[in-house]
């Protein structure tokens, strides 16, 4: 395997010195500092990357073949057309920290003048932040990471960072007018990171779980569109986001290029620690982790049927009426109208900011055409007045490797790989610890027996996909769902449990998932074709009737651990030409899709009305 290496950078600025942030800082300033998430003054790592990638570049005709480094694969680089296969960086930047703390206000006044008259064109007087009065010496501290083979090629990489750096003659904005002229440059020589974590796991848990710490606000799941210029985030953790981390991650410690490469078994021979893992990778089910307090439960989706009555929360999954009333004649708000119902039970609520960012021109140096995004990004702390650490939370489950020596490897390797290896998440590889802990996450909310009088109350807590939509589309207009969703449970239940009532909504992703995915497969023989993914979104309720006890609680013991599995439609056309599903579909459960809870206390403890029992012919939908 690589050895990871860490290298220190040292700039040190001479005022005046401006890197623009997104936004003015305070009312009046067209043009503020850039501050991170600690109000700290930095040079951001994505500037700082863009520098040295173009100074390299303009150096890389005199290197000597023998030092010649992959510039694409040290810094990354766009997907091919078509292909949708971007190049991650190896190399990876931490943001470089001021070590002054301004504490003053002055700005500066900066005009535009009017070629013709020679006097400051209209509405183009502007003030900008000036905190580090002209020839201060600042000095900006980071770090930059990465691994090699051994220590003298990580030297080898250190000098061709610090000659790059050497290149440079100014960093940040408004360098055309003298600002940010750099005076010295440190490179640290390479220093091995080396990890002493052991996981102390008992060896008999079939399942881990997994806490995230994030050290940098993460930028996850969000797809740019072609209209917009702003690209939205997630507060949640997909499983595939975070097995594909991994999977990348172990790749490059292993020096395979691409470091996009699937891992599977024709592959674990070059693994030799970690082969279980990689031989069994596609078979290891890892939920979406979500946003939590540091120390909390795993936060609980809850269900449709929740609703608010006069200020209170109910839920009316059990109520015997057909269309359930508060006081005979009001209708509780159901959660796209209820005003103070949340759709989490603890869940934390990350700060969001907010960061533009844009790609420059070559041959300009300036802005390049419609290439300036807005980003939103979710902090590692609370959006309140007094800011709480989070963390997300996951469950790792192992029970589909059917060989009990192989799924203990399997569950050590894995638990060793995410603390040894992944350190990155997300769009820009933000730096996260995490940490393995054996069993399941502990719940916000507990669950009942799995069937209470006769019934079960199932609970999406992610998407999945239940329902064929060349069938739904074929639907007689104003019909509801109920025959399909009751076709569906019949099938995977194999008649153990029938559909009496159900809450759900539905949702479409395609797009960039779309082209990145299924798409890939059809482009031969259907170039022109789009198919969205047709899923039903988490949060919706189903109310079964059990036909068949022991075959219902196997059933539902075997989903709540390993989630729904794809109904036979979606098996027959995402694995066509026998294509592994999870190539052609990304919505599988081993990417955390399909995960259920199952007759939830909340059903009962805030019921609305009397509950029916079982027996009574329901023939009710929503």
């Amino acid at each position: 395997m690589m050895q990871r290496y860490a290298c220190a950078i040292s700039l040190v600025v001479l005022g005046p010195f401006l890197t623009a942030a997104t936004g003015p800082d305070r009312y009046g300033v067209d043009k503020s500092a850039h501050r991170n998430h600690s109000e700290q003054i930095v040079i951001p790592a994505s500037h700082l990357k863009g520098k040295l990638r173009s100074s390299l570049e303009e150096l890389e005709p005199f290197f000597d073949p023998v030092d010649k480094f992959d510039l694409k694969e040290l810094f990354g680089t766009k997907s091919d057309e078509g292909s949708y296969e971007p190049l991650p960086a190896t190399l990876h930047f931490g943001d470089l920290v001021s070590s002054v703390k301004p504490d003053n206000e002055r700005t500066r006044t900066r005009v535009t003048i009017n070629r013709t008259s020679q006097t400051a064109k209209q509405n183009l007087l502007r003030e900008v932040e000036d905190i580090f009065a002209s020839g201060t010496e600042i000095c900006f501290n980071g770090k930059v990471t990465f691994n090699a083979p051994n220590l003298s090629t990580a030297t080898q990489k250190a000098g061709m960072l610090r000659l790059g750096l050497l290149w440079l003659a100014t960093v940040g904005a408004e360098k055309g007018i003298g600002f940010g002229r750099l005076k010295s440059v440190k490179v640290s020589s390479p220093s091995e990171i080396v990890s002493s974590i052991i996981p102390t796991l008992s060896g008999t848990s079939s399942t881990l779980h997994l806490r995230i710490t994030a050290h940098e606000p993460l930028l996850t799941g969000g797809i740019k569109s072609r209209r917009a210029n702003y690209v939205a985030s997630r507060q949640v953790l997909s499983g595939g986001l975070i097995k594909g981390a991994l999977a990348a991650a172990l790749n490059e410690a292993q020096g395979v290029n691409p470091v996009t490469k699937p891992l599977d078994a024709s592959c674990a021979a070059d693994f030799p620690d970690f082969d279980a893992l990689v031989r069994n990778f596609s078979a290891i089910r890892v939920t979406h982790a979500l946003p939590t307090l540091v120390g909390s439960p795993r936060p609980v989706r809850l269900p449709l049927s929740a609703v608010e009555i006069n200020g209170s929360k109910g839920d009316v999954a059990l109520s015997k009426e057909r269309t359930p009333l508060v006081d005979g004649c009001h209708s509780p708000a159901y959660q796209g109208d209820a005003k103070n119902l949340d759709q989490f039970i603890g869940l934390a609520e990350p700060a969001e900011l907010f960061v533009t960012r844009s790609e420059i021109n070559d041959a300009s140096q300036r802005t390049a055409e419609g290439q300036l995004f807005t980003y939103q990004f979710f902090a590692p702390y609370t959006n309140e007045k007094k800011p709480q650490p989070i963390e997300w939370i996951c469950n790792v489950n192992f029970d589909s490797i059917s060989e009990p020596a192989e799924r203990t490897a399997a569950c050590q390797q894995f638990a060793m790989a995410v603390e040894l290896y992944l350190h990155r998440l997300g769009k820009l590889g933000r730096s996260v610890t995490v940490t393995a802990k054996d069993g399941p996450a502990a719940p916000a909310e507990h669950n009942r027996d799995l069937i209470e009088d006769g019934l079960v109350l199932l609970t999406l807590q992610s998407n999945a996909i239940m329902l064929d939509p060349d069938e739904v589309r074929s639907l007689p207009l104003g019909m509801d769902l109920y025959e399909a969703y009751a076709a569906y449970w019949q099938d995977i239940s194999e008649g153990s449990l029938e559909l009496v009532d159900f809450f759900s909504h539905q949702g479409f992703e395609g797009g960039y998932l779309y082209h990145r995915y299924l798409g890939a497969a059809e482009r031969t023989h259907h170039p022109n074709r789009y198919r969205p993914y047709y899923l039903t979104l988490n949060g919706s309720l189903f109310k079964l009737r059990v036909v068949d006890n022991e075959k219902a609680i196997s059933l539902l013991t075997r989903w709540l651990a390993g989630g729904l599995p794809l109904p036979q439609w979606a098996l027959d056309e995402y694995g066509k030409d026998n294509h592994a599903i999870w190539k052609n579909c990304p919505f599988v459960p081993e990417n955390g899709y399909g995960e259920i809870a199952v007759n939830l206390d909340w059903h009962w403890d805030h019921c609305v009305g009397s509950h029916q029992p079982c027996e009574v012919d329901y023939d009710e939908s929503t």
